[in-house]
């Protein structure tokens, strides 16, 4: 009893760690300027990811029981992860977000370029004779 209770508690904080890393890639993944909309949307989002994973999690480890020292599991995964690993995961996460923006602000500029310099036809005036 006690060693299945010590593994369901090693998992959560396996779990609260994943948490953690989603959370930072919501962090990263938010850029400036986004408007407050996108940023509730955004939020409900991880809320709801947050939520199944959890859920999940409660049916692989522990058959659907959710238990006050799996949420204290969960915490501390996600705090240990926070003090120990999330500056240098953020850090690259920024690193890639910003060249993906980057990038596309580039292909997107490109292709404008491209649209734009495409001669347009002129409208054929059509005679009419009388």
């Amino acid at each position: 009893m006690l060693v299945e209770q010590v593994y369901v508690f090693l998992w959560s904080i396996i779990t609260g760690t994943v948490l953690g890393l989603l959370f930072d890639f919501f962090r990263a993944f938010r850029f400036k300027g986004i408007k407050d909309i996108w940023v509730y949307i955004q939020d409900i989002i991880f809320w709801l990811v947050t939520a199944v994973i959890i859920i999940i999690s409660s049916f692989l480890i522990n058959n659907g029981e959710l238990r006050g020292y799996m949420l204290i599991g969960y915490l501390l995964g996600a705090g240990f992860y926070m003090l120990l690993f999330s500056k240098f995961v953020l850090t690259i996460l920024n690193f890639v977000f910003d060249n993906i923006r980057k990038g596309y602000k580039f292909c997107i500029n490109k292709l404008k370029k491209v649209v734009l310099s495409i001669p347009k036809k002129k409208k054929m005036e059509v005679k009419q004779e009388i």
